[in-house]
């Protein structure tokens, strides 16, 4: 089967992979909760090489989302010209109330998640924190090169070997069964019920 995927390569050197993984998100599952979790392709420097890595979002941005979503309850509540007792059985407002509640205590936890790894991605395949991903502000997946003109997009990511950056550009209708995989991440084992602290497809 014939698959629209994202060749990454070095500008300096030959140094390149092939992959359909680039800024995929997945779901992070911690206590129970789903924390958006970025599947993308960065420079590990243990492994020495391009591989899959997992980060969340930057902390800064997960922190302006939590007081916009204060204020947002907020003005609400001042838009309802109502007595306090009124605005406690208030529907809408209740509604309102009970997600942003739960939207509170997902991003509580996508920061606290965040700043264990100290703001860092990590590689799947060895664990390591030391890990140098593409500009985040990049979604190169497929649906990017069917409405971008660009042959080729910067990503921001430097070469140690050379000092080159990584560029990336649509490699379409390459044969998955010939792709070459950016990581050799394992399966999961088939008895794993630990499903907290784990990220899923």
């Amino acid at each position: 089967m014939d698959k629209s995927l994202t060749q990454v390569h070095c500008n300096r050197c030959e140094c390149s992979t092939t992959t359909d993984k680039v800024n995929g998100w997945r779901v992070f599952l911690y206590n129970g909760l789903e924390l958006p979790l970025r599947r993308t392709l960065g420079w590990c420097k243990q492994c020495e090489a391009l591989v899959t890595a997992e980060e969340f979002r930057d902390i800064n941005l997960i922190i302006k989302e939590m007081g916009e979503l204060v204020r947002q309850v907020s003005a609400l509540e001042k838009t309802l010209k109502t007595n306090y007792w009124q605005r406690l059985l208030n529907r809408k407002l209740r509604r309102v109330r009970r997600r942003s509640v739960e939207n509170l205590l997902t991003l509580g936890a996508e920061l606290d998640v965040a700043r264990q790894r100290a703001n860092k991605a990590r590689c799947v395949c060895c664990d390591s924190l030391d890990v140098e991903v593409i500009d985040s502000s990049l979604n190169i997946v497929e649906q990017f090169w069917q409405h971008n003109k660009r042959n080729e997009v910067a990503t921001g990511l430097t070469h140690p070997g050379c000092g080159g950056e990584f560029v990336a550009r649509s490699n379409s209708k390459v044969a998955v069964k010939h792709a070459t995989a950016t990581s050799s991440e394992p399966l999961p084992a088939a008895n794993s019920h630990k499903q907290d602290q784990q990220s899923v497809a």
